[in-house]
């Protein structure tokens, strides 16, 4: 296990977004903050920054030279050209921050000149600029937050609907983490008997029979099943569910984009083909970030348009999570309808939609179910809006088995945890393996060692540096 080596420096950054905004946040941290800050802050009343109590906030004015702007009479009229702005400072000492160091933050008006002035000062009196994530790996590395939590603090930055925040909410808060050390915690007490018996296997000792510790490994594993049966849907919520809107020219597929946007989004003409490119548009359905993508209803390409638009389709579809396959309700199925759905991986979640249910019928109903098998059929009028709610629903049902997956505790979100889990699940079956055979205890210890090693990797109580790099590699300077 790497050692945890605090900081000594003091570090800075813009912790606001680039470009003008009513407030911007200059943030530093370290031992040296109320000093570095302290040396361009220069408060209305008087008093320097480190009198000021934790968690107190100060006002007062940065400015270019402290000693000879408090001479002029501390005002801005004074000495005008001394002064970069006015500000709100915010102190947070040791061990009760962010990053458990002493921390300062400076609230001045969102220009992105005055912001990089400010940084410039802090530097020049002895911070430097500080790492992409390097505020949250100070947390870490301090024992403020574990390593999942800390990745949980950029799913909340990320979190692209209510359910991704509320699932990475609940990691923040800790859920997960406490999950996966009660898991590691198991293995351990199973991995020290284990141990126990070849480091004492010559002396009369008894320990728990090979029985107890397959059982004792088997019901970890199975938690870590349940726990990766709802990752598929833990990083759809993270990552938001992408939908591809698919079926043969003029079924009404821009339409329905239409409906389902709750806006007029894509051209709709009674002329087939009007669809050459495809059109992306996000939208929110109870909570889930759903991406929905209008697809060009071409068969064959007839010229370099074509060729291009059905190459998009195509690559749409490769990398969607659920696919609409839109039928023309009033038109009789056709040879075209079986060809687009035969070209269809038989791993691609599918949706029926008949539209234009506003229509006399036009086409047999028995066949379209023939046609799409077990999938779910849906009728809507997307011109008219009827049976949307209905489809909604089953865009939710198709990927969401168990609806008590959208409101678990737990959900693994996170690709990094995704490969942990998958890892310690392959081991424990090898440690079971091992025991069930009657194979000497080394090799399931080998095994069990590494599962338990591989959830301390996913918490941070086993850790790397170059792991540590990658994942706050990912984060915005000044968080």
């Amino acid at each position: 296990m790497a050692a945890l080596v605090p900081a000594t420096d003091t570090i800075a950054a813009i912790a606001t977004p680039v470009g003008q905004g009513a407030v911007g946040i200059v943030r530093l941290s370290g031992a040296g903050a109320v000093a570095v800050a302290d040396a361009v802050f220069s408060s209305k009343r008087g008093k320097p920054l480190s009198a000021a109590r934790t968690f107190s906030i100060c006002y007062g004015w940065i400015v270019k030279d402290k000693e000879a702007f408090e001479r002029a009479g501390r005002t801005p009229q004074a000495s005008p050209e001394m002064v970069v702005d006015e500000v709100v400072v915010s102190l947070m000492r040791s061990p009760h921050s962010y990053t458990r160091e002493d921390v300062v933050e400076i609230n001045s008006h969102g220009g992105p000149r005055v912001l990089s002035v400010i940084l410039e000062l802090l530097l020049e009196k002895g911070a430097r600029v500080a790492d992409p994530g390097e505020f949250t790996r100070r947390a870490f590395l301090n024992g403020r937050l574990d390593l999942a939590q800390a990745e949980a603090v950029l799913d909340i930055i990320q979190a692209k609907s209510d359910l991704a925040l509320k699932n990475s909410l609940t990691q923040l808060s800790g859920e997960l983490s406490r999950r996966m050390k009660a898991l590691r915690r198991r293995m351990v007490d199973v991995l020290a008997d284990i141990e126990a018996r070849l480091d004492f296997s010559e002396e009369e000792l008894s320990f728990a029979p090979d029985a107890a510790a397959r059982a004792a490994l088997t019901g970890i594993l199975d938690e870590l099943k349940h726990l990766l049966e709802g990752s598929f849907c833990g990083r759809i919520i993270r990552e938001g569910l992408k939908v591809v809107i698919y079926g043969r020219p003029n079924a009404g597929k821009s339409s329905l984009l239409n409906a389902l946007l709750k806006t007029e989004r894509a051209i709709v003409t009674a002329i087939a083909g009007t669809t050459r490119d495809t059109i992306e548009e996000c939208v929110s359905i109870k909570g889930l970030a759903v991406c929905f993508v209008d697809t060009a209803g071409i068969l064959e390409a007839h010229g370099e348009i074509e060729r291009l638009a059905l190459e998009r389709t195509r690559k749409a579809i490769d990398t969607c999570g659920l696919l609409l396959f839109v039928l023309d309700g009033s038109m009789p199925l056709g040879r075209e309808d079986e060809r687009l759905l035969s070209q269809l991986g038989p791993s691609i979640k599918v949706v029926g939609v008949v539209n234009k249910s506003d229509l006399p019928a036009g086409a047999d109903r028995g066949k379209m179910k023939a046609l799409l098998g077990a999938r779910p059929l849906v009728e809507v009028s997307a011109l008219k809006g009827d049976g949307m709610t209905r489809l909604e629903e089953e865009i939710l049902k198709a990927v969401f088995h168990d609806p008590g997956l959208m409101s678990a505790d737990v959900l693994v979100s996170n690709v990094r945890h995704i490969g942990i889990l998958k890892d310690a699940a392959a081991s424990l079956e090898r440690s079971i393996d091992s025991l069930q055979k009657g194979l000497s205890p080394e090799f399931a210890a080998a095994d069990l060692r590494r599962a338990a090693d591989g959830l301390g990797e996913l918490t941070g109580e086993v850790f790397r540096e170059d792991v540590l790099d990658v994942i706050f590699s990912k984060f915005c300077i000044g968080k």
